[in-house]
């Protein structure tokens, strides 16, 4: 074998071991921030009435193809391109396979980003950690965008 080539394939080898390695460290890391989050004081809300309980649910705002489509959200749904999501975005290439997870929270409707690679968007405000959604709310994921609404 050429020289030249025995040193290509010994740098492209050290690239994904270097590779492998950020992303075990960026895998951690959205551990140890989800985890932090869980472990925040959860807010106290007053007690709700099962037969005045809200069902919210997601509508798709943007793009216009999927304009009007909406998803039911119960007490833990997730948002992404995995056809194993409640709400998939199977054509949406910026959001990631497990993008975000909706979920319930003393009563209140909460939204997390789950370490995607474009981050999630709330009222345009990027989200860092578990944020409340009430309804009007707005929630990018990749390209998408959706409504919080009854």
């Amino acid at each position: 074998m050429p020289h030249s080539l025995l040193e290509l394939l010994r740098y492209s080898l050290l690239a994904a071991i270097w590779l492998f390695f950020v992303y075990a460290a960026r895998m951690v890391w959205v551990e140890v921030r989800r985890s932090r989050a869980e472990q925040a004081p959860a807010p106290v809300a007053a007690p709700v009435a099962a037969d005045k309980a809200l069902v919210l649910r997601l509508r798709v705002i943007d793009p216009p193809q999927r304009r009007g489509r909406v998803f039911e959200l119960g007490d833990e749904v997730t948002v992404g391109r995995s056809p194993g999501c409640a709400v998939p975005l199977d054509d949406d290439t910026f959001a990631s396979s497990i993008h975000a997870r909706v979920f319930t929270r003393s009563g209140e409707l909460w939204i997390e980003d789950l370490g995607s690679t474009n981050g999630t968007f709330l009222n345009d405000e990027r989200l860092d950690v578990p944020a409340r959604l009430r309804r009007g709310d707005r929630v990018k994921v990749g390209s998408t965008i959706l409504e919080v609404a009854r």
